[in-house]
């Protein structure tokens, strides 16, 4: 049984990347003003409701457990990401953003952003059932016209 996709495995695995002191701490400040951790914490128990449903054989207190350690452990989180933002952005990009995120309207968008993730996630989660059933109401008809064998 697979309870996490081997992708999140993966990604502890990454090596460690050189990173800039001054890109890290810019980056760390941008993960904090942009409420990254709340973010995917949010996140994260979107993904367990779904876990629970899936895997009945996980006891409850698992996921419980699971979700507790992760809130508490959210400081190594931010470690993991660091780099990763250090990597893709430079020094004034993470400078731009934070003024961005430290402004009036960033600061809106991070107070709203989770209410717009999880109505987006219904909305993609919807979009995809409506595509599966095109498909396989498309499928079922292209079998019921195709000659027997």
């Amino acid at each position: 049984m697979q309870v996490w996709p081997r992708s999140a495995v993966l990604a502890q695995d990454q090596p460690n990347r050189p990173v800039d002191p001054a890109a890290a701490a810019s980056a760390r400040k941008l993960l904090v003003a942009t409420g990254a951790t709340k973010l995917m914490i949010g996140n994260l128990e979107s993904m367990i409701v779904s876990q629970r449903q899936n895997n009945p054989q996980i006891p409850a207190a698992f996921w419980d457990a699971f979700l507790v350690h992760a809130r508490r452990d959210t400081t190594r989180l931010v470690d993991m990401l660091v780099p990763i933002y250090a990597a893709h952005l430079t020094q004034p990009e993470l400078e731009e953003l934070l003024r961005f995120y430290n402004s009036p309207i960033g600061q809106r968008l991070t107070a709203v952003q989770p209410a717009i993730f999880k109505e987006s996630m219904a909305a993609g989660e919807s979009w995809g059932e409506q595509i599966a059933r095109m498909v396989g109401d498309s499928l079922q008809q292209s079998q019921a016209k195709a000659p027997p064998n």
